[in-house]
């Protein structure tokens, strides 16, 4: 039995564990039943045969009584319709009396019961005749005989018939205790069974508990007990086969993979040194890697030093000559030195043209650079945009009518302020507007407008102005739009020829835009036209609004007020040039030739304004605008600083009155020196 309970499989082990104990509840369910319905029986014949008949044995009793009260008052009385009355009160006794032992015989009468019963019958039989006797007399009015048949007739049916009475009730309650004492006999058999039954399950559960343990439980900790020592490292531990179910079938898996681990671990030590061998080849490697990524960063940063160091150098050696060949061309053109033909103007605007286009295409190289560093910064300001807008058309609109284009602009009697970098901004409406006259057709037109958006950003609404500059141009095919924004690369190498330019244009301002946290794109079609869209956030909500009121333009010096400016720049060309461009106006000119130079004659002289450049030889441009600002006597002193390079936040940080990157033409420096006029000797020409 037990081989084969232990073949059995786990869920045939425990279905027949769950239908034994399933079998066992039936039998101790149907046992109580039993029992239940026998002490049912009992209490029912309880109440029928001890309780009720008890109680009618009591009611003949107590109607058997009172007919005797009845009968004694009978006698006493003489009035006849009371005595009338207790007649018929005793007949309904009587009748009531037959009748309870009419309904108590209908019971059943055991075997001792019979014979008292028919006492009972015959005594009371005896008395009724008795009582009908008295009744007769007392009605006929003789008391003392019917007294005296009571005192001794009778006294004796009414004793015989009480003692009849007395013993029936007497044999039903040895009844009434036989039938309680069975009763408690099925409620200890009932108790016993019960008890009975829970011990066999208790005992019998565990007896399957232990079976089933070890069946079961047993193997399995057995398996847990080897696979601990297998992860230990005792790759010969294997699990003892107990069973042939389930957990026999686990055992037997489990010794086969710990078969596998000892023979896999045997040759694992070897595969652990072939793999370290390689490990330690791949770290050699690695660490040639990281050599050679160490050296060639370090190539890089010295690589990117050398280039800012080059762009730096160009920007001086390049800017300088270039100021230099542009002041003097421009002065060739205005004819300060006399008249020239028609072919040496030609020529002198060619010089002109070619050294602008030089120092744009350097410009676009050196900003896009800095960019790319991340050294620019912007230098965000409030300002009016139909003002920024004006500057930068009043440069291109001579661009425009020298190819007979139209530029339409947005007419409002209000303006509203960006919050941006204004020479940046100028910078980007710049290249945008240039671009749209220089791939425009001849008689075209160029539109520009702007609007302000609100768009939301979080839960707050944020506010952008949208510039649009639409052309009538040429336009852009939709193979070509992914090149539109890259360096150095114009979308047909045609364009280059008719049209010029390097292709940095449109690169340098999508960077401007986007350092302003902006967005820039474009519409297009070929023979269309094209429409730029810049959307830069306004920064403010400030609107310039025109001032209604009488302006003052300050005017040059006369040559009654002669005022004496320093000068001292990089090299005797662009001293001689800046010389040529005051000569003729209220200005005398004083030349250092060096740094030293500069500070001395500032001390001596007392100029109305210093013009400096940054290299000039033996002190740097910042060493002297430090110096001069340190200086009581001259502090007060404006100085204007003329560079190639774009460091206008520091030198005016360290106190000069105006920053002016080459080239600096004749109108330029002479626009600063009117801005830094005093007020005092400053005359004003009123305009409507």
């Amino acid at each position: 039995m037990k081989r084969l309970f232990y073949s059995l499989s786990i869920s045939n082990k425990l279905a027949f564990v769950f239908l034994l104990l399933m079998f066992m509840m039936g039998v101790g369910g149907l046992v109580g039943l039993y029992n239940a319905n026998e002490l049912t029986n009992v209490t029912k014949r309880l109440y029928r045969d001890s309780f009720k008949r008890g109680e009618t044995l009591s009611l003949v009793e107590n109607e058997f009584l009172s007919s005797r009260q009845e009968l004694f008052l009978h006698t006493i009385i003489s009035d006849r319709s009371s005595k009338s009355y207790l007649e018929a009160s005793v007949e309904e006794r009587r009748n009531k009396i037959e009748r309870l032992l009419l309904e108590y015989k209908s019971m059943g009468l055991a075997p001792s019961q019979e014979a008292t019963f028919r006492d009972l019958v015959a005594n009371l039989g005896k008395y009724w005749h008795v009582h009908l006797n008295v009744e007769k007399l007392s009605r006929a009015g003789d008391r003392d005989s019917a007294l005296s048949i009571i005192r001794m007739e009778g006294n004796k049916t009414f004793t015989d018939t009480i003692t009849s009475l007395k013993e029936l009730i007497k044999e039903e309650q040895g009844a009434a205790f036989a039938d309680y004492s069975a009763s408690d006999y099925f409620a200890r058999v009932i108790l016993a069974v019960t008890l009975g039954f829970t011990v066999l399950a208790i005992v019998f559960g565990g007896v399957l508990w232990l079976a089933l343990t070890r069946s079961m439980v047993k193997p399995i900790l057995a398996i847990e007990e080897a696979a601990m020592k297998v992860a230990q490292g005792d790759f010969k531990q294997r699990a003892p086969v107990m069973t042939d179910d389930e957990t026999g079938k686990l055992a037997v898996a489990f010794n086969r993979m710990a078969e596998s681990l000892e023979d896999y671990y045997a040759t694992l030590e070897k595969k652990v040194e072939e793999r370290t061998r390689e490990l330690e080849k791949a770290n050699r490697e690695l660490t040639d890697k990281k050599r050679e990524l160490e050296t060639a960063n370090i190539e890089l940063h010295a690589a990117n030093r050398m280039k800012s160091q080059f762009l730096a150098n160009v920007s001086h050696e390049l800017r300088t000559p270039l100021n230099s060949i542009i002041g003097f061309s421009e002065l060739l053109e205005e004819k300060a030195f006399g008249d020239l033909n028609e072919r040496q103007t030609q020529y002198v605007e060619f010089i002109r043209s070619s050294g602008g286009h030089l120092l744009q295409l350097i410009n676009n190289i050196l900003d896009l650079s800095s960019i790319e560093a991340g050294r620019v910064e912007v230098a965000a300001t409030e300002f009016s945009v139909s003002e920024a807008l004006g500057e930068i058309l009043g440069i291109v609109k001579p661009m425009a009518h020298s190819r007979d284009i139209t530029i339409e602009t947005r007419a409002a009697p209000a303006s509203p302020k960006l919050r941006a970098d204004k020479a940046k901004f100028k910078h980007i409406m710049f290249n945008l507007l240039t671009n749209a006259v220089k791939f425009n057709n001849d008689g075209g037109h160029v539109y520009l407008d702007w609007e302000t958006t609100d768009e939301p950003s979080g839960l707050e609404l944020k506010r952008y102005i949208l510039f649009k500059i639409r052309d009538t141009g040429v336009g852009i095919a939709e193979e070509d739009r992914e090149r539109v924004f890259r360096g150095f690369e114009q979308i047909d190498s045609s364009a280059t020829r008719e049209y010029g330019g390097a292709g940095l244009g449109l690169v340098l301002t999508k960077r401007l835009v986007e350092l302003h946290g902006g967005e820039i794109w474009f519409d297009s079609a070929p023979g269309e036209g094209t429409t730029f869209y810049v959307k830069l956030p306004q920064g403010t909500e400030e609107i310039d609004a025109p001032v209604l009121t009488s302006a003052f333009r300050a005017a040059s010096p006369g040559a009654d007020s002669h005022r004496l400016v320093l000068i001292a720049s990089e090299s005797p060309d662009i001293n001689h040039l800046l010389q040529i461009y005051l000569a003729g106006d209220a200005y005398d000119v004083v030349v250092a030739a060096d740094g030293v130079d500069l500070v001395r004659k500032a001390k001596e002289h007392k100029p109305f304004v210093i013009i400096t450049g940054i290299m000039i030889p033996k002190k740097d441009g910042w060493d002297v605008l430090k110096e001069l600002k340190a200086d009581a006597t001259l502090a007060d002193t404006p100085i204007i600083i003329i560079s190639s390079t774009d460091n206008r936040e520091l030198g005016l940080s360290l106190g000069a009155a105006e920053y002016l990157e080459k080239p600096v033409n004749r109108k330029k420096l002479l626009g600063a020196l009117a801005r830094l006029a005093p007020p005092a000797d400053t005359r004003g020409v009123k305009e409507a």
